[in-house]
């Protein structure tokens, strides 16, 4: 396993889609509040297939800031927008922080993630609704159903020592632990499923390796988000069904695990 160890270069992974709205006020918030920390940072901005001035946007933040855009040359789902980012990020830094694009996480909970993967064998850490101390704002009630609804799924059917959220999108990960990933699935398969869903087959993935997890409270801020939001609730619904039937059901999950140690 993993051992705890000084975080020199975060890169921040932004997978968006048409997030002309949000994405100047998220980059103007990650440069102010990463800018002076004794780490490195890189914004890796994902656009996937954008219709509006995302990769735009984008391009003129790179002139103030560390800033790498990566474009899809059509729409592939959020999930490919990770996968994406994901195979980038983790060749360029020694932790990997994927947020939101649309406003909502305040990248001011990176520094807090930084100091839980220095202070102890954590591989991934989550930003949980679920942890004391957690605010959330202005979400929808269809939205915090759903997030509770798959905590409780995966509590009886999957159980994961130290999670609760198993859908957020703000999540820090050590690259060693993604390398090992792709040692196992192969790099291009880091993330196969195209909504969503993709941030509980990710955690399964992981789950299945002994990643060990933590989680810390956050403030989610979706009063903060200008955009519409993209999320189609009985579509994803049916994809978290599906993914945690694949993966309980699958007989390559204890020779992962042996994978994962042989590689540790």
């Amino acid at each position: 396993m993993s051992t705890a160890a000084s975080i020199q270069e975060v890169a921040v992974v932004l997978p968006a889609f048409n997030e002309e709205k949000d994405l100047p006020n998220l980059l103007a918030r990650i440069r102010e509040t990463l800018t002076a920390q004794p780490f490195k940072y890189q914004v890796i901005v994902v656009d996937d297939g954008s219709a509006d001035r995302t990769a735009e946007i984008a391009r003129e933040a790179a002139a103030a800031m560390p800033l790498r855009l990566i474009q899809h040359e059509k729409n592939s789902g959020l999930g490919m927008a990770i996968q994406t980012g994901l195979s980038a990020a983790m060749k360029c830094a020694d932790m990997v922080v994927v947020m939101d694009s649309d406003n909502t996480h305040d990248p001011i909970h990176v520094m807090e993630m930084v100091a839980e993967m220095e202070g102890g064998d954590t591989d991934v850490v989550i930003a949980s609704r679920f942890q004391p101390g957690s605010v959330v704002i202005g979400v929808p009630a269809y939205r915090q159903l759903l997030s509770i609804g798959c905590f409780l799924l995966m509590k009886v059917l999957a159980p994961y020592r130290g999670v609760r959220d198993y859908s957020t999108g703000f999540r820090g990960y050590r690259a060693s632990i993604l390398q090992r990933l792709a040692a196992v699935h192969g790099e291009d398969k880091l993330v196969e499923e195209s909504g969503f869903v993709c941030m509980l087959e990710v955690l399964l993935k992981l789950r299945a390796l002994g990643a060990r997890a933590c989680e810390i409270p956050y403030t989610l801020r979706y009063d903060l988000k200008a955009g519409a939001s993209k999320l189609r609730i009985w579509r994803t619904l049916k994809r978290y069904l599906a993914v945690v039937a694949r993966h309980r059901s699958s007989k390559t999950e204890p020779a992962l695990m042996k994978v994962a140690e042989a590689r540790a």
